[in-house]
Order: C-alpha cells, then structure tokens, then sequence
C-alpha cells in the first residue's frame, strides 16, 4: 500500500445514491472522492465508499481484491486522459457485474496513481477469483497490463487505513460540504462575511484559556455556557469576519481543531450566512 504523504487535495466529489448492499441491507451509498500526494510527492486519486466506515470489518467478506489496469498518458502527473478514462470506467463496472453473483463482493474504492488505476473489492471466497479475473483481462483487455493482488484481511485494513481519508482529509472534506451548501444557495464566496465557530471541553479551565488564544487571533466570543449530559460540557461560541473560500477557510479551521486539542477540546465546526451580489 502507498503511503499518504502531506496532504494535497485538488479536488473532491461526492456521490450519494440507493441501492441494495452486497451484505443484504438497504441504504443510501455514499462516495468521496479526493487527491492526495503519495510518493515522491507524486499525487494520486481515491474514490472511496464512505457509508460503511461504522460497518467495518463486514462479517463473512475476508479476502479482499486489488486489481486494475496499467494505462499510458502523457500526463506528468500520472493520470489518465482522452478516452483512457471511458475505458478504465468501463473496467471498472464490467469487474463489479463479474464478481458480484449471489452478493459475493462489496466494490470499497478505487485508486488512480502513477499510469495505474486500481479497483478495491471485499470478496467471501477466494477460491477462483484470480483465474476469472486473469481470464476476463486477457479476453477483453490483452493490450493492458493487468494487476491481481488477492489476499486475506479480516480486519479490512486495506479499506481502514489506505483508502479511508486521513483525519485532516475528513476535516477538508467537511469545510467543502459547507462551501458546497453556501454555493448552492448562490453564494460566489467573494465577500468576507461573520463566520460562527463553536468548542467543547471537558472542563471550565481549559475553555477559558482557549479562550485566550481566539483572542489573541482577533476572534470575537459570542458566549460560553455549560451544558449538561456531555462529556465535554462547556461550550463556547465564536466568530470573526472571514472570506469562506477552501483556501481562506480550511487554513483557518485546521488552527483552531489543533487549538482546541491542546486544551482538550473538540473544535466543532463553522457557519455562515449565505452572501448573494
């Protein structure tokens, strides 16, 4: 497995839809997709399915494929272009449509780096797979390079530590959702506007110094108050004019969730309003 290097995300995506799960249960599927750098700083794509995180390991499913093609691209970067992408998509829905009879593997994510797009499966049995995939990478597709790699991970470490964001992923990731709703709604993010931060800690102490702290970034403290029945009870409201573009915002953020963890705390997120021309 490669290794994510300082985080570097390009772009980000995210699909939701319903459908019937390999392990019998029915729900919404929800995907991200993003871009980090890898290794010699060489960046990589990972689309990845995010609902099942809270499911893993997923009983009875053991084994888990790496499979794909390697393709050629005059790209420095390593990814694909023209009509490499149609084909690797094609490869990629005709590997689910042969391996998933009778509900025998769950398709995880995918891994686009280095001329080499990867598609991750979580299989019940082991027994035949290679063969059948070598067999239709042959008949369909004899002019690729193809990878097989097939073994067992009962803990599902590939899905939990490879292709699952990072902490700091996750953390952009949200800040993105946030700008996506505020797009939507109109807003072309060019007007700095009041931005809401709020914090919990677990005790009146560690707040109050964190306190000192937005203060000394020019943050404004909109309240404090201690709530009952959590475990960390005193929260704390904040705000500050900001631009709220993912280059403003997510340097902004990623300060106060380390902040807040210095003392103990929980940074839990920001607001807006919606600022129309």
């Amino acid at each position: 497995m490669q290794q994510k290097n300082k985080l570097k995300i390009f772009f980000l995506l995210s699909l939701t839809f319903y459908t019937i799960l390999s392990f019998g249960q029915s729900q919404a599927e929800n995907w991200q997709s993003y871009i980090a750098s890898y290794d010699e700083n060489k960046p990589g794509s990972t689309t990845v399915r995010m609902d099942i995180a809270n499911q893993t390991p997923i009983p009875q499913y053991d084994y888990v494929l790496v499979t794909g093609l390697t393709y050629k691209s005059t790209r420095e970067d390593g990814f694909p272009e023209g009509k490499t992408f149609e084909v690797l998509h094609k490869v990629g829905d005709e590997l689910v449509e042969l391996l998933n009879g009778n509900n025998e593997s769950i398709l995880v994510g995918s891994f686009m780096y280095n001329f080499q797009r990867l598609e991750y499966f979580y299989l019940k049995s082991n027994k035949g797979i290679e063969n059948k995939v070598k067999e239709f990478y042959d008949s369909n597709y004899p002019d690729y390079k193809n990878y097989i790699n097939l073994k067992e991970d009962k803990e599902w470490t590939y899905y939990k530590e490879f292709l699952y964001p990072s902490d700091e992923i996750l953390e952009y990731l949200g800040d993105q959702s946030v700008i996506k709703n505020l797009q939507e709604a109109g807003d072309n993010l060019s007007k700095a506007r009041r931005v809401d931060h709020w914090a919990y800690f677990k005790n009146e102490s560690e707040m109050e110094s964190f306190k000192k702290e937005l203060t000394k970034k020019g943050f404004q403290i909109q309240s404090s108050s201690q709530i009952e029945h959590k475990s960390t009870p005193f929260e704390i409201q904040f705000w500050r004019v900001d631009k709220v573009d993912i280059n403003s915002i997510y340097p902004i953020t990623s300060v106060l969730r380390k902040k807040a963890q210095e003392y103990n705390g929980d940074y839990d997120g920001w607001e807006t309003s919606v600022e129309k021309e």
